[in-house]
């Protein structure tokens, strides 16, 4: 039995109205509040924007030291 492996990366993101949408290459998105990820919600607007994506499926912002993985955003 052989399985494929599918890896969906992250593409974009955005932030409006306390939440933070997350754009995969899949064509789907995802939205979530902020107060799910605290390091990120305590960012002002322009350290929001600083960000890097690491090999399509971690996020980083400059301005703080976590890195996050499109498991961890998407809650799975």
């Amino acid at each position: 039995m052989s399985f494929i492996t599918a890896s969906v990366e992250i593409t974009d993101i955005n932030f409006s109205n306390g939440q933070m949408t997350v754009r995969l290459s899949n064509d789907r998105t995802v939205t979530v509040p902020l107060y799910k990820f605290p390091s990120i919600q305590e960012l002002n607007e322009t350290d929001r924007r600083d960000f890097e994506v690491i090999d399509g499926t971690h996020l980083s912002f400059l301005a703080i030291d976590d890195v996050f993985s499109v498991e961890e955003l998407v809650g799975i």
